[in-house]
């Protein structure tokens, strides 16, 4: 007997083939290549900020406006250049938001590799809209 009926609650038309394992590697590898980066940035960034700033605490940190500034792609890397440690701690932010940006367009490649039109679609949507809020809404809401 086979299992071919249609879903048409999801509208598709069979369920999508499970991706090789190379993928499920790749995906995991990007992932955890983005923590680890995210993490080393927050902690070089710490480090300095509180070498520079040594009477500061952590809630002073989180309780400044200073991270804001950084949304402009131009004044992050001036900051980055000046070796600014808020720019690296908001450079690991960055970091930490698109590494699962960055494992949804992996997953989207391999769908597309393997002809699933219906899960790359759906995944380009899940892209787009990570994108829209993060680029787009993000900054609209910082700067009401």
């Amino acid at each position: 007997m086979s299992d071919e009926r249609p879903l048409p609650e999801y509208g598709f038309d069979r369920l999508p083939e499970p991706l090789p394992s190379r993928a499920y590697a790749t995906m995991a590898i990007v992932l955890r290549a983005g923590l680890f980066l995210s993490v080393a940035l927050f902690a070089l960034g710490l480090v300095l900020f509180f070498v520079e700033r040594p009477h500061e605490t952590i809630a002073d940190l989180a309780a400044s406006q200073r991270f804001l500034r950084f949304l402009d792609p131009s004044v992050l890397v001036a900051g980055l250049a000046q070796g600014d440690p808020t720019a690296i701690l908001s450079l690991g932010m960055f970091t930490l938001v698109a590494t699962p940006m960055a494992r949804v367009l992996t997953g989207m490649f391999y769908f597309h590799e393997h002809r699933e039109k219906a899960m790359t679609r759906l995944t380009l949507t899940v892209l787009l809209l990570l994108l829209v809020g993060s680029l787009l809404l993000g900054p609209y809401l910082a700067h009401p």
